[in-house]
């Protein structure tokens, strides 16, 4: 079985930036590009917990979009689904 990192189409190169917002917040700026998504650029904003380096925010992005995005991709196969059962 192949496995999606397997299909240099499918493999993300991905940067992140963590930039201090209102008071307990950060602003992390995420650039990610593959080859059907050459440019996708977004930013979200989570909790900058007292004492936390720019990396411990970045990272804790980083897993948040991670989850974010396999709930997207669970979603988005079960409407395709649907979609393809109607015909």
């Amino acid at each position: 079985m192949t496995s999606p990192h397997d299909n240099p189409q499918l493999r993300w190169e991905v940067s992140v930036e963590a930039k201090p917002a209102a008071p307990g917040s950060a602003t992390v700026s995420v650039v990610a590009r593959n080859a059907l998504a050459p440019n996708l650029a977004f930013d979200m904003v989570v909790d900058w917990h007292p004492g936390a380096e720019a990396a411990d925010v970045e990272g804790r992005a980083l897993v948040i979009l991670s989850l974010l995005a396999k709930e997207l991709a669970a979603e988005c196969e079960r409407v395709a689904q649907s979609r393809f059962n109607e015909g």
